[in-house]
């Protein structure tokens, strides 16, 4: 049996057709998006960006975007560290960024299912931190986080926030370097603020 010719195949390679007609600009008479599927594609987009504010917050030492991206009395796990609150956490966060001399994070590999006013996903992160060592002027250490953010999320009042996010840490390399040559080879932004130009970019369109 020719493999175009097995029922199968046949349902696949009709669905592949249908891909590809719809990418081409084909009309499609079926499948079309029910209200349902375009709410969940919006609840989708909406957490999307709400984990992409979280390293823009981190970067800029913004409290209130960290705030504002979780419920209130949403529960906190950083790899074995239990936080009592939201709150809790950003107050710890703002503290350890505070004492570094840079840090720069970045989120990818967004994955997140939907069910109704409910939510989960998980986002894998990766920071860069250039921290004084505790002890010694002469040295800073630069460290290298791989961590993934295994996040829940719920619709409250038309709004979605996080429930809880517990962080796992895959991977952390630490290195010594001197200060002489962070100060002669390294170009660190530091904490902007809401000086960061990245403020009025987004406010010109408001």
């Amino acid at each position: 049996m020719d493999k175009t010719t097995h029922p199968k195949r046949r349902l696949l390679f009709a669905a592949l057709a249908g891909t590809l007609a719809l990418a081409l600009g084909a009309p499609a008479q079926a499948q079309q998006a029910t209200p349902a599927d375009i709410d969940k594609l919006l609840a989708k987009q909406t957490i999307t960006e709400l984990i992409y504010k979280y390293p823009r917050a981190l970067d800029r030492g913004d409290r209130d975007m960290l705030m504002s991206l979780a419920h209130p009395g949403a529960k906190m796990r950083f790899g074995s560290r239990d936080f009592p609150s939201w709150t809790a956490y950003v107050d710890w966060l703002i503290k350890a960024h505070d004492d570094m001399k840079g840090n720069n994070h970045r989120i990818t590999n967004i994955l997140i299912e939907v069910n109704g006013d409910r939510a989960v996903s998980e986002s894998t992160g990766t920071a860069t931190l250039l921290v004084p060592k505790e002890g010694n002027p002469a040295l800073f250490e630069e460290r290298w986080m791989h961590s993934r953010y295994l996040d829940t999320w719920s619709r409250r009042n038309g709004k979605w926030a996080l429930d809880g996010r517990h962080t796992v840490s895959d991977y952390r390399r630490v290195l010594d370097v001197p200060a002489d040559l962070v100060k002669s080879r390294y170009e660190v932004i530091g904490h902007t603020g809401r000086n960061d130009p990245s403020y009025p970019h987004f406010d010109s369109v408001k």
